[in-house]
Formats: structure tokens, sequence, C-alpha cells
């Protein structure tokens, strides 16, 4: 798990760069959407309205003579464009960021982020976890944790508690986040392989062969990659990922989360249930009505075991 965590902050780093180069190259040329957003909300500094609005005329001024197929357009072809200094750029850098803590500072995040958040972990942690496990030990197997839909919730409660719980701690010092988050990932894991062990008997994965383990399910070279990705997500990726995320703008993104939130919660009962029933058949014990007949019958022994490959049930791993 941790280390697919690791894969999943890695791709948040990446896609935080990306922006980042592509917000450097906008600013530049006085362009894109987040140099809009700054000249809406007025943040662009005084100093550099004269060269932004230089650098949008003559931008403007090449597109008219191109359309128009002016001569003109020729010779300004050759022309060198105008663009901002690195400087300048460092200064439009500068405002983005002072806008987006303003908006941080004010906002805390609410069960609208947290969906959205655990949506995007559990999907591209099922995805990465499967890449992982073809590279590295040549396995295709499916590494789902509910019975519908492409979802890996352990990824999805890792990256929501790690928000819900470091939030308050963005601008503690370092050595501060990093240590809560070596807690915070040491008590998941714990008490996931603890639930998983006693209520169904069952093991996704274990640390017991590591020299370094203190429990079946924590090892100190784990607690310390928590704690690493922990700081990273706290210091870098997270307050990112919530400024783009925003608030809801418009009844249709409430109405969306509300029924990604209701599919959810009955993917995760009906889960819960078909383990329950699974535990039952396995002493004997024959269904007591409808629902238990209809799980069954459509969530059987083999169902479970093909849905859930890297699960063992009734034995250790």
């Amino acid at each position: 798990m941790v280390e697919i965590l690791f894969i999943l902050l890695l791709v948040g780093l990446a896609y935080v760069a990306v922006q980042w180069l592509l917000r450097t190259f906008g600013y530049r040329g006085a362009r894109g959407r987040s140099f809009r957003k700054l000249v809406r909300r007025g943040r662009v500094p005084d100093e550099l309205s004269s060269v932004v609005d230089a650098v949008i005329l003559d931008r403007s001024a090449r597109r008219g003579a191109r359309r128009r197929h002016d001569p003109a357009y020729a010779s300004m072809r050759t022309r060198p464009k105008p663009r901002l200094s690195s400087e300048q750029v460092k200064a439009l850098r500068q405002a983005r960021a002072s806008v987006r803590d303003e908006f941080l500072d004010h906002m805390h995040p609410g069960f609208y982020h947290y969906v959205i958040i655990f949506v995007i972990a559990s999907v591209a942690g099922l995805g990465l976890e499967m890449v992982w496990m073809y590279v590295t030990a040549g396995l295709t197997e499916l590494r789902v944790g509910l019975v519908w839909g492409p979802f890996s919730p352990l990824y999805g409660f890792g990256a929501c508690l790690l928000t819900m719980v470091l939030w308050n701690f963005r601008k503690a010092p370092k050595i501060q986040v990093f240590l809560v988050s070596a807690v915070l990932g040491g008590g998941l894991e714990q008490t996931t392989g603890m639930l998983m062990e006693n209520l169904f008997h069952a093991q996704s994965w274990t640390y017991a062969y590591l020299p370094d383990h203190i429990t079946q399910w924590i090892a100190w070279r784990f607690l310390f990659a928590w704690g690493l990705i922990g700081l990273l997500w706290c210091r870098v990726v997270m307050p990112e990922v919530i400024y783009r995320i925003g608030e809801p703008t418009s009844r249709m993104q409430v109405i969306v989360v509300a029924l990604v939130t209701a599919f959810l919660i009955l993917d995760m009962v009906m889960t819960v249930y078909c383990f329950y029933r699974k535990a039952q058949r396995d002493v004997g014990i024959p269904p007591a009505g409808p629902m238990d007949v209809y799980v069954d019958r459509h969530f059987s022994d083999e169902f479970i075991e093909n849905r859930f490959q890297n699960l063992v049930v009734g034995k250790d791993l």
C-alpha cells in the first residue's frame, strides 16, 4: 500500500510541476486561464500593466493581420514577440500564490472536496497498483476493494485522512508534519489490517517477513515513508488540489457529487455484507432471507475470489 501511495504522490507532484510549467509559459505570453483569473481579480501588479498590455496588443495585432491577410503580417512574423521577463513572471507567480493562500485561509475542505479526492485517489491508486504489480512481479491481478466500480477505497481513505488531519498543519514545522503523518499512516494500516483479520479472517498485505516490522501490518521503513508522503502532500500537493477543486459553483456539481456519494455508500455496504455472507457460508450457515439468497446467488465465493484477486481469506499470506 505505501509503495502505491508514494507513486500516487509522485503523480500528484508531476501534475503540480506540469501546471507550474504551463503557468510559467502562459505568464510569459500574458495568456492562459491562470493569467485571466489574475486579471479578473485585479491582482496583476500595477508595474506590469503596461508590459502586459503591450504583449496582449501585439498578439491581437498579429492575429488581426493574419485573418485579414494584411501584407504587413509578413514583417510582423519576423519581428520578435514581446515577452515578460523572468522577474515579471516571478511577480505574477507571487500574485497567484497570494490569491491561492487567501482562498485557502478563508475556507476549509468540506464534504464536496473529500468525495472528489476519495474518487480520484481510489481510481488512481487502483490503476497504479495494478501497473506496479505487473512491472515488479509480472502479475495482472485485479486489485479492487469494492464489489462495484474501479475503486480501491484504502487509497481514497488514506488521501482523505491525510487531508483532514494535515489541513491545519500546512504552516506547522516540517518535523511536526512528518511525525503526525507517520503516526497517522501507521495507525491506518494497523486498524485496517486488524479489522480485515478479525471481522472477515482476510489479509491483503503483511510485513511479517520484514526484519524491521513492528506488527504484522506496520514496519519502521513504511512509517518513514508515511511521514515523507504526508509532508509532501501537506506542503505541495494538497493546497494545489484543494485550490483547483475550489467551491461548487453550480447546482449540477452538487447533484453529481451527491449521486457519487450515494453510489459509494451503497457499494461499501454491499461489499461488507458480501464478506459477511461469505463468512457465514464458510461455517455452513444457510441464507436467512431474500437478501441473503440474492447475495449468495450474485456474489458467490467464486465471484469474491475472482473480484478480489489479491485478497486471502481464511489463511495467512
